[in-house]
């Protein structure tokens, strides 16, 4: 019986002393996938490698669509979430998430969106897009392919849903960009910096293009035609142990330009949150989710 005893209070002592990660789960950590989830995945692979080293347990990655985001946000399938500032103050404010990071790229922690059109086509400037075929990712619920360029347009006196011939609905971004240079459709609107990366793979080139309301003057060296935004932001979920969020958090602002993790994802690594006042007054504008009561 004495020996039951001991033995008893040994294993309560050792479970005592073992650290809270040892019960943890593996974590999930949702990636935004606009040129698609193959793409994204290999993209962020050793992204998800890197952070299942200094944490000690597994770091998956999920390459979600954008309008797959929110669901997957909402039923607690992701525990962190990469994503662009829309799904960020949504995520905010609708499931009290924690605004971790925002993304740092080799032009900064801000992107915009781009609206174009066929070089030679005669269309420059928003007011030329009325009574055109354009098309973008889906409405409400991409950034950089549909909110940042309505914003822009409805500030304009331009309604897309109204003044333009029609408003289609593309799968990827690149799809977008392709149609355009076949001359399948007039105008569309994708990501800043979309197009140069398209020009280094060979996909494209960039003469090949107008850039409608092209805007050369804040400091940005990618082709825009919006305002400014911030990058994506780096959040966790509710439902996340706050011992998880405290060593993630450390590990992102770990990454340095000239770490594998980095490189792949051709990132430079995570600053502090910049304020995502703009979004929110593009949002609230647009009456879209969370603003959409």
């Amino acid at each position: 019986m004495c020996k039951k005893i001991v033995w008893l209070l040994v294993s309560i002592v050792l479970l005592i002393g073992l650290s809270p990660t040892a019960f943890s789960q593996d974590l999930k950590v949702a990636v935004l996938a606009p040129r698609g989830e193959l793409k994204a995945g290999a993209r962020w692979q050793a992204f998800g490698e890197y952070l299942s080293k200094e944490l000690g347990k597994q770091v998956t990655i999920v390459p979600l669509p954008p309008s797959r985001v929110i669901e997957a946000a909402a039923s607690k399938k992701i525990d962190f979430l990469l994503s662009h500032a829309p799904h960020t103050v949504y995520v905010q404010e609708k499931l009290s998430a924690n605004l971790m990071a925002t993304l740092n790229t080799k032009v900064g922690p801000r992107f915009g969106g781009v609206i174009i059109a066929k070089k030679g086509s005669g269309i420059s400037s928003a007011r030329d897009l009325q009574g055109k075929n354009v098309m973008s990712l889906k409405f409400k619920a991409a950034a950089g392919a549909y909110i940042f360029q309505t914003f822009h347009l409805v500030q304009k006196g331009i309604d897309p849903h109204k003044d333009f011939a029609s408003l289609k609905v593309g799968k990827k971004q690149d799809d977008l960009v392709l149609a355009v240079k076949n001359g399948l459709i007039d105008a569309a609107f994708i990501r800043s910096g979309l197009l140069e990366n398209m020009q280094r793979e060979g996909k494209i080139k960039l003469d090949d293009f107008a850039i409608v309301d092209n805007r050369n003057n804040d400091g940005f060296p990618l082709l825009h035609s919006t305002a400014l935004y911030p990058e994506w932001c780096f959040s966790a979920l509710p439902h996340v142990a706050g011992e998880d969020i405290d060593r993630v958090s450390s590990a992102l602002f770990k990454i340095t330009p000239d770490m594998s993790a980095a490189n792949k994802a051709r990132i430079e690594g995570f600053v502090r949150p910049v304020p995502l006042d703009g979004i929110k007054q593009a949002l609230k504008t647009l009456r879209i989710a969370p603003y959409s009561g």
